[in-house]
């Protein structure tokens, strides 16, 4: 017999209580661990739950321990990393958790030591598909799992994702997990109990968990939540190698487990995504926690979005030209994002003052993010008109273009051309009047009287969507000026990872059109889909082009919650609203190039739920209250000119308590269906994966699983897809004849940890989410619907400047990727050297693909890397330098590092 000991600790940065209040007991279990550590040599190992965030909180009021710190993480006996915090997997994207496990990585060199080179996986609710790629893509050794597993696999296994990559991967004691030594044998967090105590605890501790362990190798896993080492672990170790003098024990960091423990005979492979519900009392999967405070989700999401999809793509740009002035704030702001990846605080199952302060973290990325985007679009400005701002006159008059005559730029960030309508935002400076105006005979309403042209000269049709005149606007990051600000939506063609220029121009003829997609009073087609409304408050959509009718969309089910952060539970009796009180609808946008209709629909719930006492303060039951409360729902549904997607926003007003809020979409198609995760789309079983097998289980299994950015069925002939920008995490398919998906918006709940019951988490107010619906034919495949998902949520800056006195310009695409390889990341290089980019592309396919990316600035050298840019081989340019050919296994996560 092995015995492994495992020291360590599962640190919360925050959760039951606030940050602040957990800062303090991680000093005082710092000052502990120090002393043992440099007190007692023979206690060799402690483990930082694998994360470094740690170490920024404890120097931020001690910077004098960092001395201490550095000796005992580079002398090897601290270890920290790889994780700069330890994240949920399904509620951040791919990108982010790169980035978590490079700050990791970063934060541990700063202390003179590589990171802790085990993926520490301890109390994830739930693990990903692709995660050993992502692992093995660090250098990682192996991985250690607990939640998400039945308890019937074996403590040793094989993970394989979805590309085919394995690694070792050790399955924690499924009761008590990571704690199980300390609440089996030391009998609690801070319990150190006596020698007899002690031993008799062991004794029957090895007993109960050989059947599980075996009889060769033993884990002893001392790392129960916040918890401090005993007092004297030296005295501990020596109980245990005197009680079992023939078993070797070994302290150990779990290295020594994955390269002594995992041979031959270790042959279970287990693939994909880990998403078991617990079948013993202890290892919960807790998989409630995707749809738990979606304005968390959501705020996140936005944050993930603008960095991953906007700014890391402009300063790519200007890395690969040398320029790298903003790659600190870019690490500070990605830095405090993925603070908030820690998996009781993304997971929304912490105390209200947790997520409120979340929420504080969220907006200061973001506004952080916005001025690095403001930056560009001013050096853009720079570089056209030639003349810096600091030196431009005052004078807001500088703007204005007596001839009318403007530029509209637009950056699409994206390394692939983008051909769809979107609406847009023109500021006409107000210093003065445009030089051409209309209005409808009598002057009834001005509006500027102008038409655009694309690059080839051809004339952009456009609609307003809405005028707001002498608004204040940034010009530039200390001058404030007023415009009449234009709404318009027009389709164009936008070149990829560059500029494309619009020019706007008096218009010598009145600018009106009485073309419409509307074909009666409740119907609209764009020639591919034809929307019919009904009214009730749903809508037929007919993909024209094969004639399937998906019938009774819009329809939403509200049910009751008792739940929390970490679960949806209804109570006994719980009621179900299908249908609401009165509906309208609403045309808000009737033209030739996009057509709006608003439905809202009111629905009036019990107002909440009520938990009452009987007589001698007994309790009596849960009930619903007998006054109603209003739910508004607006869905905003918008058909595009010569478009297969329908965009849709879905707006709650919510002045009710205790509800789930799910959107059901039926589909016409019965069977599985597939859905988004990071670096991979699933597919998936229509119902439970399971069946009834969980009915009588510790934890019951939910229809409703994780997803990222979209869900959707398809059969021979095509299917449909749902979009999801921000705030979407939780949706599956319900197995009936309907084939419907069922998405939840939202959950309403009052129960929060530790506390008598709080508030914010039953989402009060107006909570908002973009979605699109994409019907496709039997062509489209995985890689066009992912291109969709990214479309949908990046930004598209704009700015328009007058015409004369620009520089001329040639309008080029700094990166262009062609092929069926997806886009996951171009970014400056981690090292921040100058003139290094790196792209990432992934194959979301079960074949092999290939590609090619073609930079406008010639390389010097190009070479694939590892996910943690570690070079790996060098690859030859083609085309004069400017071309680099990519080859991807089905399922590979590619990185490209690009020198120019």
């Amino acid at each position: 017999m092995r015995f492994y000991y495992f020291s360590a600790t599962h640190w919360d940065r925050e959760w039951y209580q606030p940050r602040q209040v957990y800062r303090k007991r991680l000093l005082t279990l710092t000052r502990r661990v120090l002393d043992l550590l440099e007190q007692q040599p023979e206690y060799r190992h402690f483990i930082f739950d694998g994360q470094t965030v740690v170490l920024d909180d404890i120097a931020e009021v001690h910077p004098e321990w960092k001395p201490r710190l550095t000796a005992a993480i580079s002398g090897g006996r601290l270890k920290v990393g790889p994780w700069y915090v330890m994240p949920d997997e399904f509620l951040v994207s791919g990108e982010a958790l790169i980035r978590n496990l490079q700050i990791g990585r970063t934060v541990a060199e700063e202390y003179g030591s590589a990171p802790w080179p085990v993926g520490y996986v301890c109390d994830i609710f739930g693990h990903m598909a692709q995660l050993p790629q992502l692992f093995a893509g660090f250098g990682l050794k192996g991985a250690v799992v607990w939640r998400g597993l039945a308890s019937t696999e074996p403590p040793r296994f094989l993970w394989e994702s979805p590309d085919g990559t394995r690694i070792r991967t050790i399955h924690l004691m499924p009761r008590n997990g990571y704690g199980q030594f300390t609440l089996d044998v030391r009998g609690g967090t801070d319990r150190s109990p006596e020698e007899g105590e002690f031993r008799e605890r062991l004794r029957q501790c090895v007993e109960q968990d050989t059947a599980y362990w075996g009889k060769e190798a033993f884990l002893l896993s001392d790392g129960l939540d916040h918890s401090c080492p005993p007092e004297d672990p030296v005295q501990m170790l020596r109980w245990i190698a005197e009680e079992y003098p023939d078993a070797e024990l070994v302290q150990t960091d779990c290295l020594d487990l994955f390269e002594r423990e995992f041979g031959p005979e270790v042959s279970t492979v287990l693939r994909g995504e880990l998403i078991h519900p617990a079948d013993i009392n202890g290892n919960w999967q807790i998989s409630g926690t995707v749809s738990s405070r979606s304005d968390v989700k959501r705020a996140n999401d936005l944050c993930s979005n603008r960095l991953e999809l906007l700014v890391e793509p402009l300063l790519a740009e200007r890395a690969a030209a040398g320029e790298t002035g903003d790659l600190g704030l870019l690490h500070y702001l990605w830095k405090e994002l993925v603070k908030n990846h820690a998996h009781d605080s993304i997971c929304g199952c912490s105390i209200d003052s947790v997520h409120r302060r979340m929420l504080g973290r969220f907006g200061e990325v973001f506004d952080g993010a916005r001025a690095i985007v403001d930056d560009q679009i001013q050096l853009d400005r720079e570089r056209l008109t030639g003349v810096r701002l600091e030196k431009q006159s005052g004078d807001p008059a500088d703007e204005v273009a007596p001839d009318g005559r403007y530029l509209l730029r637009l950056r699409n960030p994206l390394p692939f051309d983008v051909d769809r309508t979107a609406e847009y935002e023109i500021r006409f400076p107000a210093a003065a009047p445009y030089v051409k105006r209309q209005a409808e005979p009598f002057g009834y309403e001005f509006v500027n009287s102008f038409q655009l042209r694309d690059e080839a000269g051809e004339l952009v049709p456009y609609q307003i969507v809405s005028i707001r005149r002498n608004q204040m606007r940034q010009f530039q990051w200390n001058v404030f000026r007023r415009y009449d600000v234009y709404r318009v939506t027009f389709r164009t063609k936008l070149r990829a990872a560059g500029w494309t220029t619009l020019r706007l121009e008096p218009s010598p003829e009145f600018v009106r059109s009485y073309r419409t997609m509307r074909t009666s009073q409740r119907s609209a087609t764009n020639g591919i889909l034809q929307l019919d409304f009904h009214p009730e408050g749903t809508f037929d959509v007919i993909d024209l082009r094969s004639g399937r009718s998906f019938r009774n969309w819009n329809e939403f089910r509200f049910d009751r919650e008792i739940g929390d952060g970490w679960n949806h539970v209804e109570p006994v009796g719980s009621t179900a609203l299908l249908c609401s009180s009165e509906s309208s609808l609403r045309v808000t946008l009737d033209g030739p190039e996009r057509t709006m209709f608003e439905i809202t629909r009111r629905y009036h719930l019990p107002a909440s739920l009520r938990y009452e006492g009987g007589l001698g303060e007994n309790y009596v039951g849960i009930r619903e209250a007998e006054e109603s409360a209003e739910v508004i729902l607006r869905t905003t549904v918008t058909l595009d000119r010569d478009s297969d997607q329908l965009g849709l926003r879905f707006a709650v007003e919510n002045h009710a308590e205790d509800f789930r809020l799910q959107l059901i979409a039926p589909t016409g198609i019965p069977g599985n269906c597939f859905a988004g995760q990071n670096f991979a789309i699933l597919n998936r079983k229509a119902g439970r994966e399971l069946g009834d097998t969980t009915e009588g289980g510790f934890e019951r299994e939910f229809i409703e699983k994780n997803v990222s950015g979209l869900i959707g069925k398809r059969d021979a002939s095509g299917g449909v897809a749902l979009l999801f920008a921000a705030g979407i995490h939780e949706a599956g398919a319900i197995d009936n004849a309907a084939g419907e998906l069922v998405v939840t918006l939202l959950r309403a709940f009052r129960r929060t940890v530790n506390t008598d019951g709080e508030m914010e988490g039953q989402q009060s107010g107006r909570s908002e989410f973009l979605c699109a619906a994409r019907f496709f034919g039997a062509g489209t495949d995985d890689a066009e619907l992912w291109k969709a998902v990214q479309i949908l949520r990046a930004e598209t800056p704009v700015h328009l400047l007058k015409e004369a006195g620009t520089q001329p310009f040639a309008n080029e695409s700094f990166c262009r990727i062609d092929g069926k390889l997806n886009f996951s990341a171009l970014k400056p290089a981690a090292d921040r050297e100058p003139g290094s980019v790196v792209l990432r592309l992934v194959n979301l396919s079960p074949e092999p693909r290939r590609g090619s990316v073609t930079v406008a600035k010639k390389l010097r050298a190009a070479e694939f890397c590892r996910l943690d840019e570690t070079p790996v081989k060098g690859v030859e340019a083609t085309d004069g330098g400017h071309t680099v050919p990519v080859e991807a296994s089905p399922w590979e996560i590619v990185t490209l590092r690009l020198r120019f």
